[in-house]
């Protein structure tokens, strides 16, 4: 036989063979090659059902293929065994549970950063720190204040221009919150500190508000020239005379005074360690974040193009709050930004700007903006009801973006007055940019906390009009208690009425306690939450149990579907995360125990064994 009849046999003979070996490939791995990953002998729980029908958490399957980044099939350990080849590798999951990775809607990673991390990485709180416990009335309590200040710069011969922060901590002496209603009501104000001190810059606070005095604000007016007319537009007119800050200069003092001078790389360190360390260890994948400070997305951003984000990040830029701007440079900042956020699967896969935020609209702790709904409530408690109108920074900001393109997002809507504003805010939105309803339900605008929302029809109405998701935060209802103290017991029905919610269509999700997502789980299922406002009983005892309108109680599963499947909508991601299925990213977590089938009192007590983040196992205490 010549060379050349053999090789024509042999040709002949290969492709007489090809529909058998065709055959014998599955149609995927001929598509997409051998899969790198088989999770085998688990289950492995789709989370699938975008229904509001309880108890529907869609597909369960024993084995999940994983392509590159990517989920390439589930089903049976031998249906997922014959795509695997000689390369790919093999995770007993060994009976345990698989849901998709957990998403944190509502996370603050500014603050973790700075509290935890800035120390670790060599960022030190140069200022002098006192704590002062408050007297029965704020008169007391500033006295008290000023004595603190006066002793110390006395005793510790505390240099000038030395930073003093006081940490205002709450007594029994009086009523549970009082200090923040002090400081909002400018009952604690910086003239109570005059002549303590002109030569020290002074903040004192209870880590969400505070006041500063002369030499302080002098301080933050050297880089933000506009602190006055942003206080006062943010808060209550006469606020920047009051000294009042809140969370944007108690943490921005860190970020935009002490630490201005620092080398990004460490704060990008300081992000990164708070996600590798206390995220991904509880499964969570994906987190949804405003950014008040312009450090804190340039350090996210040098993380995503050095490739080491420790999970996926969609944020809200804050820019308004952060550098404490006036009405014009906030009309001027949205009008030519050219609205640049996006969707995930049109942005980055690790990191995208998902829209705008004020985060403050009505509020929580003492703030609550329930107005004609209780007009029966005490002249004090209306008192210091935040309620935003037309020419505030919530309104003109979030109004602003929208009418130039922005989608507004986590926004604080605890109260139903709150809420109607906020409906009443996008109409004028809508009237000015010339949108149509169908445009405004499509930005998905959200609404968070919602402690007392409640289910008044006129808002409700509002809400399904524009398609608001409600965010709830359960361990908020805590505070309950002392609010039916404050309104009385019709506040009942306004409770986080979340099983009414979903039934009327409305789409509900909730935001995790930090990265424990299994208290709120629990909290959603039994209404049982721990009080939270007041003062821990005599002997250290904390605070007691209650029960709250048990009526609104959900099933785990409609509860887990709120920090998956219907949180990935949330940041506009539910083609690439938030379930488990072909095509989306393989974002995983492995639980220690059947969150399905457990007694209900064990859900708190679940942990995470293994968390996977596009196919890569990121964390393991399994092997």
């Amino acid at each position: 036989m010549t060379k050349r009849a053999f090789y024509t046999l042999f040709t002949l003979g290969w492709l007489g063979a090809m529909p058998l070996w065709a055959q014998q490939v599955p149609e995927l791995v001929a598509e997409q090659g051998y899969a790198d990953l088989v999770l085998v002998n688990g289950k492995i729980v789709s989370m699938d059902d975008r229904s509001t029908k309880p108890d529907t958490p869609g597909q369960t399957y024993q084995s999940m293929a994983i392509k590159g980044k990517r989920i390439m099939a589930l089903g049976s350990n031998q249906e997922m065994r014959r795509l695997a080849g000689p390369a790919t590798r093999f995770l007993d999951v060994g009976g345990r549970t698989v849901i998709p990775g957990l998403i944190q809607t509502h996370h603050h990673t500014f603050l973790f950063a700075d509290l935890r991390y800035g120390p670790e990485m060599g960022l030190l709180d140069p200022s002098i720190r006192l704590t002062v416990a408050t007297e029965a009335t704020a008169e007391a309590t500033a006295k008290k204040v000023r004595e603190a200040i006066t002793n110390a710069i006395r005793v510790q011969n505390i240099p000038d221009g030395k930073w003093i922060r006081v940490n205002l901590q709450e007594s029994e002496k009086a009523p549970p919150g009082h200090s923040r209603s002090w400081l909002y009501l400018g009952k604690l104000n910086k003239r109570q500190l005059e002549g303590v001190t002109e030569k020290h810059p002074v903040m004192v606070s209870n880590m969400i508000q505070g006041i500063m005095n002369d030499v302080a604000i002098a301080e933050f007016k050297k880089y933000f020239p506009d602190w006055e007319e942003s206080t006062d537009i943010e808060n209550r007119p006469g606020a920047s005379t009051d000294g009042y800050v809140a969370v944007p200069e108690i943490f921005g003092l860190s970020w935009n005074i002490f630490w201005k001078d620092e080398p990004l790389e460490t704060f990008a360190e300081m992000l990164r360690l708070h996600g590798v360390r206390e995220l991904v260890p509880e499964g969570v994948t994906t987190i949804a974040t405003r950014l008040l400070y312009p450090d804190t997305i340039a350090a996210y951003h040098l993380l995503n193009r050095e490739n080491r984000m420790p999970h996926r990040v969609a944020y809200y830029v804050e820019s308004q709050r952060g550098e404490y701007w006036g009405l014009k440079a906030i009309r001027e900042f949205y009008k030519g930004t050219g609205a640049p956020w996006s969707t995930h699967s049109s942005g980055n896969e690790m990191l995208w700007l998902n829209g705008m935020c004020n985060e403050i609209w009505d509020s929580n702790y003492n703030e609550k903006c329930l107005g004609p709904d209780f007009p029966d409530a005490s002249e004090e408690v209306r008192m210091r009801e935040r309620c935003p109108s037309p020419g505030t920074k919530p309104w003109e900001s979030i109004k602003t973006a929208i009418v130039h393109g922005w989608r507004p997002v986590q926004v604080h809507g605890t109260s139903s007055h709150g809420a109607r504003l906020y409906i009443q805010m996008l109409e004028q939105a809508m009237e000015e940019g010339n949108y149509s309803v169908e445009y405004m339900k499509g930005l998905r605008t959200t609404l968070e906390h919602n402690i007392v929302l409640g289910k008044k029809p006129d808002v409700m109405a509002g809400i399904k009009k524009f398609g608001i998701i409600l965010n709830v935060n359960p361990g908020m209802l805590g505070e309950v208690p002392d609010d039916i103290k404050n309104y009385g017991e019709g506040i009942r029905d306004f409770i986080m009425p979340v099983k009414t919610w979903i039934e009327q269509g409305i789409r509900v999700t909730f935001e995790a306690a930090g990265s424990d997502f299994w208290t709120p789980i629990h909290i959603l299922v039994t209404r049982e939450v721990r009080q939270t406002r007041g003062i821990a009983t005599p002997g250290g005892k904390p605070l007691p149990m209650v029960t709250l309108v048990p009526e609104e109680a959900i099933d785990r599963i409609t509860a887990l579907k709120m920090a998956t499947t219907w949180a990935s909508e949330y940041m506009m991601a539910e083609d690439t995360i938030g379930t488990l299925e072909p095509g989306k990213f393989a974002d995983f977590a492995i639980l220690d125990r059947d969150f399905f089938t457990i007694p209900v009192a064990e859900i708190p007590e679940i942990e995470v064994v293994l968390t996977g983040l596009g196919g890569q196992i990121i964390y393991d205490q399994i092997n």
